[in-house]
């Protein structure tokens, strides 16, 4: 499954996850729907980065967050360069990296709906 879902990220940020963090009561059952294509509209995985890259980070800044080969662009959340965001547009994914608590996250959405033609 960890091998899918690096499928679906970014090849440089794909090699900075680790492991995929499970809470208590939770199951891997978003990450078998994300592989399987059946997942819900909305969701959202926590992954443990790599703590190299997090210290990395935590020392460079925006410098030292992986290349994102043109899927999208991080930017800072907060002022002290420790978290970071990014919309991969093509796959409709935002992925939140967080180098204080070596954490990622990977959220997606399904586009919505086409609307009807409007009533005026």
């Amino acid at each position: 499954m960890l091998r899918r879902l690096r499928q679906l990220l970014p090849p440089g940020l794909a090699g900075a996850v680790l492991r995929l963090e499970q809470a208590d009561g939770w199951s891997a059952s978003p990450l078998a729907a994300l592989a399987l294509g059946t997942a819900a509209c909305r969701g959202c995985l926590r992954l443990e980065l790599d703590a190299a890259l997090a210290e990395r980070i935590r020392r460079r800044g925006a410098a030292g967050l992986p290349a994102l080969d043109g899927a999208g662009r991080w930017r800072a959340l907060g002022r002290r360069g420790l978290r970071f965001r990014a919309v991969l547009e093509d796959r409709r994914q935002v992925v939140v990296c967080d180098a204080l608590h070596e954490r990622l996250w990977l959220l997606w959405r399904e586009p919505g709906a086409a609307r009807c033609a409007r009533r005026y």
